[in-house]
């Protein structure tokens, strides 16, 4: 063979390598999918603000979907309240009136007039379907916050949970003020929510509940007396969702490991098993007619079975394992709920990924998508553009972009495999968890889409979760902190510059950095990791009731703040000159310290429990977001309430100020962005 030809057959075999290597360093850097949907009515931003609020960004999270009678509309149960949507455009119609509250089911009164709902307070709210007004709210004198909610279809009776032991049957007549409830005691459970379905008859409830290792029995009761009635046995899986059929006679519920059963309530035996491989099946809902029977998985697929088969028999003597007639897919995330239309003809399902997606149950094709039902807004960033935010959503692995000049986002990017945990003040940097790797702390560009490098050398273990981070003012420096680090102690990084060449990045790894500092003193969990706005110190507490103030520079203690309240620190913020630092924690107390000396220089007594605390740029006030969903304003000097604000249904999680501080950003657990109109809520009660 001739040398010329040897050399090109090694060049080609070279080339082959070096692409190879690119497209699977691409691939990995690029584990990303882009979302670009928009909402049809951009107006709904400024429906029902509460007072001081210049916009809301998000529509809360999915609790349950009720289409109505005829068909022409669906009602969506939300975090932040009920939405009422076109069913034929996808078009959102009203945000219904009345406080801003957790909603967790709701169901239209037989005559159509009126939507019936359940708070997460355990009230009853009653609201005008043509106007969206609140009618009244029914109360009994036992009632107490509840966890779910399920409505039969005439909303005469409700059955809820608020805890592991006990469900609910309210019986419901809207001429009175006060339902009825029977009380049914659950057996035996262990640390999970009961599950709860109810025939449409509302004669017998089921509920599931692991009662012990590998053991997840049906319990079937009569809702008139709370007794029970019978036990369905032989499912060792854990159940994620169940609904009856239409006619009651048929109970199917999907679990954890790819099987759906369908249970005769007659027989009180499984007579057909629908079988999806690596499927955790989570939401069920049958057709009017009971012929289709609907599932949502936690991989965001959706498939409809023949709910109709008979029992067979195969070879082996075992019940058939039948296949769906459609799967759809458009989803990023779990489907969690789904109804479908009167006449059975449309199919809708509601996903993690924050959008409704309308489907044709005979083609199998998507008519249309409702977005901006996001969960849970972890933290914000504020990006280079003009009236632009990004959102963490950590339970989604989400990232949203959002403009606020027209009130809902218009792009994201959907993580896969991986979980977001904390975001860079100017949105560039995102520290993600990878699941695949071993190495799997690691800094993702947002902007180049791409692995900035790997967080290494920091002891947490391969299965750690529930981290906790802060990022410098400038995003160049981080700490870090896991729940499961059993060594106690705070990570300091410095995160390498991002400037380096195109090929080098894609044919090398990305790099490891190691910590800069591991700073020891916390004798328990860490929960509030706070930087000073020069980068030049740290702040830090948890459940040991102190909190420490580091030298960035040196890593060394500066000083150990302790005070007679027998407190977990769960909020600190550093005031813009970093003289003061204020802390916060279940004792409904604000303390100010004097971080120069290292004393304690006043308390605020009897505040709402602050989850988030945030200086505004002055120094001069001191802002609280609460655990439930309140703004509290205080004077940073004389630690005196200035105002209170409603706005958010639920633990607000991140502040933050934009337009040179006239507008504050709060981002809460209920889905929501709430932009206030600073000047306006600054001068109230002054």
């Amino acid at each position: 063979m001739k040398t010329s030809r040897l050399f090109l057959i090694i060049l080609m075999v070279i080339v082959g390598i070096l692409v190879l290597t690119v497209f699977v360093r691409m691939l990995t850097d690029r584990d990303t999918s882009e979302i670009t949907l928009q909402s049809s009515n951009i107006e709904f931003s400024q429906w029902e603000l509460p007072v001081g609020v210049k916009a809301r960004l998000g529509k809360g999270s999915i609790n349950d979907i009720k289409f109505s009678s005829d068909g022409t509309r669906f009602a969506v149960a939300t975090t932040i309240g009920v939405w009422m949507y076109d069913a034929i455009t996808g078009e959102e119609i009203a945000l219904f009136k009345g406080d801003r509250q957790d909603i967790k089911g709701i169901a239209f009164t037989q005559d159509e007039n009126v939507l019936i709902g359940a708070n997460a307070l355990g009230q009853i709210p009653l609201w005008n379907v043509e106007n969206g007004e609140l009618n009244k709210i029914l109360v009994h004198e036992d009632f107490k916050p509840i966890n779910t909610a399920v409505f039969s279809e005439d909303g005469k009776k409700l059955v809820t949970t608020r805890g592991l032991d006990k469900a609910q049957v309210w019986h419901i007549d809207d001429k009175s003020t006060s339902p009825t409830i029977t009380y049914i005691e659950l057996f035996e459970r262990r640390g999970r929510q009961p599950l709860v379905a109810l025939t449409p008859d509302k004669r017998f409830l089921a509920t599931t509940i692991l009662e012990k290792i590998d053991s997840y029995p049906i319990h079937v009761w009569n809702t008139a007396t709370g007794e029970h009635e019978f036990t369905l046995k032989g499912n060792p899986r854990w159940i994620k969702c169940m609904v009856f059929s239409p006619d009651g006679k048929t109970l199917a519920s999907g679990d954890e490991y790819e099987t759906i059963h369908l249970w005769d309530i007659e027989t009180k035996t499984s007579r057909a098993i629908f079988k999806a491989n690596n499927v955790s099946f989570q939401a069920l809902a049958y057709s009017p007619n009971g012929k289709l029977l609907a599932s949502g998985s936690g991989d965001g697929s959706v498939r409809i079975w023949d709910a109709t088969v008979k029992e067979q028999k195969g070879i082996t003597g075992k019940i058939s394992q039948f296949l769906p007639s459609l799967n759809l897919k458009g989803h990023k995330d779990k489907v969690s709920k789904m109804a479908f239309s009167p006449d059975g003809k449309l199919l809708l399902t509601g996903s993690l990924d924050g959008t409704i997606r309308a489907w044709d149950t005979t083609t199998g094709s998507q008519k249309y998508t409702c977005p901006g039902h996001s969960a849970e807004i972890s933290e914000v960033g504020i990006t280079k553009n003009e009236g632009s935010l990004t959102t963490v959503h950590s339970g989604e692995n989400q990232l949203l972009h959002w403009n606020i000049n027209i009130g809902h986002h218009v792009s994201g990017s959907y993580y896969r495999n991986k979980m977001i945990e904390a975001i860079s003040p100017d949105a560039n940097t995102v520290v993600i968890k990878d699941w695949r790797a071993k190495k799997r702390l690691r800094l993702y560009d947002t902007s180049k889409q791409r692995i900035h490098a790997i967080l290494g050398g920091h002891g947490y273990p391969q299965a750690a979760i529930n981290f906790v981070f802060a990022f410098s003012l400038d995003g160049k420096r981080f700490a870090s902190y896991s729940i499961e680090n059993r060594v106690r102690v705070v990570h300091l990084w410095e995160i390498p510059n991002r400037s380096q060449p195109y090929f080098k990045r894609l044919l090398s790894r990305s790099k490891t950095i190691q910590p800069r500092y591991t700073l020891e003193g916390h004798r328990d969990r860490v929960f509030a990791l706070v930087f000073s706005s020069d980068r030049k110190m740290l702040a830090s507490g948890g459940t040991d009731k102190i909190i420490h103030i580091w030298n960035v520079e040196t890593g060394s203690k500066l000083f150990t703040l302790t005070s007679d309240r027998d407190d977990t620190i769960r909020a600190l913020a550093f005031s813009p000159d970093g003289k003061m630092l204020a802390s916060g924690g279940f004792s409904r107390s604000i303390l100010f310290w004097d971080v120069t000396t290292g004393k304690l220089k006043t308390e605020c007594q009897n505040v709402e429990y602050p989850t988030i605390l945030k200086y505004f740029p002055d120094g001069n006030t001191l802002i609280s977001g609460t655990y439930n969903g309140k703004i509290q304003l205080f004077d940073a000097h004389s630690c005196q309430l200035l105002s209170t604000h409603l706005g958010h249904s639920s633990w607000v999680n991140d502040l933050l100020f934009i337009d040179d501080g006239k507008t504050l950003v709060s981002a809460s657990k209920d889905g929501t962005i709430l932009l206030w109109d600073w000047e306006h809520i600054a001068q109230v009660n002054r």
